[in-house]
């Protein structure tokens, strides 16, 4: 078995929530994933990560990496 964090980004916190998990491989983490993005109408995305590498993400999060940060968050983020 492999140790999986999900953190589960939801629209009723600031930050998101840590799942651990334990998992025989990746495609049976990515259906826990969905499973879990599922469960709520809230849950907006969820990244999954494995030693401290990214592995995927789902929802929001997936359009979040394809697109890169919001301009608005750009500018937050530096300041301006």
């Amino acid at each position: 078995m492999i140790a999986f964090q999900l953190f589960i980004h939801d629209d009723r916190y600031s930050v998101p929530t840590l799942h651990l998990v334990s998992c025989a491989d990746e495609a049976a983490v990515r259906l826990a994933a969905e499973a879990l993005l599922a469960a709520s109408p809230h849950h907006l995305g969820v990244e999954v990560c494995c030693d401290d590498e990214h592995i995927l993400s789902l929802g929001a999060c997936a359009e979040r990496r394809r697109t890169g940060p919001a301009p608005d968050a750009l500018r937050v983020a530096s300041g301006g």
